[in-house]
């Protein structure tokens, strides 16, 4: 109709992008003529900007006397008249823009006309500046919600008090059936079916200050029961867009880096070879058998040194002996005396802990049965070897009340097994009996 009765060629709207760059959104027109279909504001002369956003509405016609904004304006949109309405923000930025244009020679608009244009923009201006508004705001929300669902992190929000959700991501929702199956419903019916209140690992405890305000980011890793997925967990206290308190949970899939760190830890603490447990577990696992047992029990370490591996080395090489100490690791864990409690020390030296109610003749017992199976051949695939092993023990409390310590006499007793030829059992104390270091000078020298 304003088309019409002021003889314009055609109406545009235009709204602003996240770049602040113009796009054409909606168009009426009387006949077929070039458009631009978007454009950069900042292209327009500053200072025209800032008088096109306080006037509302600008005229401009081409065969007046313009200012270099207004003629960049008419050259943009390839037009001979424009009159424009502005859509601006709190900040008198404008977001959006109403353009009525003509492209050829018309005739030029009254002064009475300008009035009666000014008048029925600024009603259509109001209207439509709501909706190129609410436009930029679903624009906005599109956009952070299209961000959130794209950051490989699960989100959701549900009311702090009543826990029922309030929004949630879709790859958060995905596994449990999509969007709907969350929203509005209590999170832990969703998460935990069946369950009948909430989950006792729960941070929201954790979320609030003594004044009951949001406070820190908690920060909580998560295995999920049905699949067995890890995520990291940050869970806060924050004002949801009604004012009421709200608890953000999201989350990151951390399952590969979770088995990355087992295969680091394993690494770090079991032999290559043999699969058992190394010395730097030996020593965390002793303190931590000393701490349980301390005035409540004893505790033996027995430490393993081979006679004559260093001959199955030179005879038939290293690959050999790798062979047999796995061969060796299997058949300690065979024991079930020693099973889970074996450790390989370095070398050809294992070591052994156990505690409980184990009495001085079970360990000899368990030594004697060790030897009979060493008496036998080793069957390898360049043929069969013999070999033998001593052992020294040490006693907990008896000989030291720590992991270095027992480890150190244990082996100081293997040594004195070894002086006398090997294949034999030594506990520590025996040596103190019946051999002390101040009158051995082998002995002495080995302390």
């Amino acid at each position: 109709m304003i088309c019409k009765a002021f003889s314009f060629d055609g109406a545009l709207v235009y709204e602003a992008d996240q770049a602040h760059d113009f796009n054409l959104m909606e168009r009426h027109l009387l006949h077929e003529f070039p458009l631009c279909e978007t454009f950069a504001i900042n292209s327009i002369d500053p200072e025209f900007r800032s008088h096109m956003a306080k006037s509302v509405v600008t005229s401009i016609d081409k065969k007046e006397d313009n200012t270099t904004g207004e003629r960049q304006l008419l050259e943009t949109l390839s037009a001979t008249h424009v009159t424009a309405f502005s859509v601006v923000d709190e900040n008198a930025r404008i977001f959006g823009l109403i353009v009525f244009l003509k492209t050829g020679s018309g005739k030029a608009l009254l002064d009475e006309d300008h009035k009666r244009i000014s008048v029925l923009l600024a009603m259509l201006g109001r209207y439509i500046g709501v909706r190129v508004y609410q436009n930029k705001i679903s624009f906005a929300k599109n956009s952070l919600e299209s961000i959130l669902d794209n950051t490989g992190i699960d989100i959701y929000v549900n009311d702090f008090h009543t826990h029922k959700v309030l929004w949630v991501n879709k790859s958060m929702a995905a596994p449990y059936g999509g969007p709907s199956a969350f929203l509005g419903k209590v999170c832990w019916q969703v998460l935990f079916p069946g369950q009948d209140g909430p989950c006792e690992f729960c941070p929201q405890k954790n979320l609030l200050d003594e004044d009951g305000n949001p406070s820190k980011v908690y920060i909580w890793d998560y295995q999920r029961p049905f699949d067995g997925s890890w995520f990291r967990v940050f869970s806060a206290a924050f004002r949801w867009v009604d004012g009421r308190l709200a608890h953000v949970v999201s989350s990151a899939d951390i399952t590969d880096n979770k088995r990355n760190e087992e295969l680091i830890e394993y690494l770090a603490n079991f032999d290559s070879l043999t699969g058992l447990p190394n010395r730097r577990k030996l020593i965390n696992d002793c303190t931590i058998l000393i701490d349980h047992i301390q005035n409540r029990g004893n505790g033996y370490l027995l430490f393993f040194d081979l006679d004559g591996f260093k001959a199955i080395n030179d005879n038939y090489g290293h690959d050999s002996g790798d062979e047999f100490l796995i061969q060796l690791g299997e058949f300690f864990l065979g024991i079930p005396m020693l099973k889970n409690r074996m450790y390989r020390h370095g070398g050809d030296e294992f070591v052994a802990l156990i505690n409980g109610s184990v009495m001085k003749d079970n360990i000899r017992s368990l030594v004697n049965f060790i030897h009979e199976r060493f008496k036998k051949p080793w069957p390898l695939k360049k043929g069969n070897v013999f070999c033998n092993t001593s052992v020294g023990v040490a006693c907990y409390p008896e000989d030291g009340n720590t992991s270095e310590e027992l480890i150190r006499k244990a082996d100081h007793a293997m040594y004195e097994i070894k002086k006398k030829g090997g294949a034999g059992i030594c506990f520590y104390e025996e040596i103190e009996a019946f051999d002390s270091p101040a009158n051995n000078p082998v002995l002495l020298q080995k302390s």
